[in-house]
């Protein structure tokens, strides 16, 4: 119901925020009176988790929103078809592909803070495709764009992983696959609500949602937290979150 309103509320002109307000509140009451809540506390309470979802759930939204933008800008006003149009976006997927498969290397060596910074990648990239008209500027944005994508969503799903216990894994992977389907859901909602002032100010918007996604980064854990490396997804439960912060602090 929340997602939903949230979407509408985007989606509406003029914009009106009630219907989230209203269907937020009663989530909100319900998972605080409830004796089994949909989302744990140990997993909401914990910053380092719901850092890496929020980080997530701003690229994801950038992304996606930003790849609405681009077909509409490449089909229709650079008049190419389907074809020439993935193309233009191919180093995306390569540059995805490559960044993931690197991305545990950055991790052991840099930690995850710093790894997900990589989403200021992803916000030039939409900077660079809001100015791009030909081939090679289509090209450089799609690639950071991928670049920046495939490293945030490894070292963000690799801290969500890490930091849940056993006992609530699976909401935890639940939660990050909700991000990725909320994401997109805002970005392309958000995109088309602005695609009435022009695509320019459209991706704009939508690098400025990216940018936020550093800044949540800053939430993560570095090097020496213990959740920087990447050897074994599931160690011992002294370094998972108990109650919202690691065990043993």
């Amino acid at each position: 119901m929340a997602l939903s309103a949230l979407v509408q509320s985007l989606a509406t002109r003029p914009f009106s925020g009630a219907g989230l307000a209203v269907a937020t509140a009663l989530l909100v009451r319900h998972e605080r009176r409830t004796a089994s809540p949909l989302l744990p506390p140990s997993v909401v309470d914990s910053r380092a988790i719901a850092a890496a979802l929020g980080v997530l759930v701003t690229v994801s939204a950038a992304l996606f929103g930003a790849l609405f933008v681009a077909t509409y800008v490449l089909q229709r006003r650079l008049d190419l078809d389907p074809l020439h149009s993935a193309l233009h976006a191919l180093p995306l997927a390569v540059l995805m592909v490559a960044s993931a498969a690197l991305c545990p290397a950055l991790l052991r060596r840099l930690g995850a803070r710093a790894t997900t910074t990589a989403a200021a990648l992803l916000a030039l990239g939409v900077l660079l495709l809001s100015g791009a008209s030909s081939a090679p500027a289509f090209g450089c944005a799609f690639a950071l764009l991928g670049a920046g994508f495939g490293t945030v969503l490894t070292a963000a799903t690799q801290v969500v992983v890490r930091r849940a216990e056993v006992a609530v894994a699976g909401v935890a992977g639940g939660l990050q696959q909700t991000a990725l389907n909320v994401g997109p859901a805002v970005g392309v909602a958000t995109a088309g609500a602005l695609m009435g002032a022009g695509t320019g100010p459209a991706l704009l918007a939508l690098a400025a949602v990216a940018a936020l996604g550093v800044l949540l980064a800053r939430a993560l854990p570095g090097t020496g937290s213990g959740a920087g490396g990447v050897a074994s997804i599931t160690h011992s439960a002294d370094g998972r979150v108990r109650g919202g912060a690691p065990a043993g602090r």
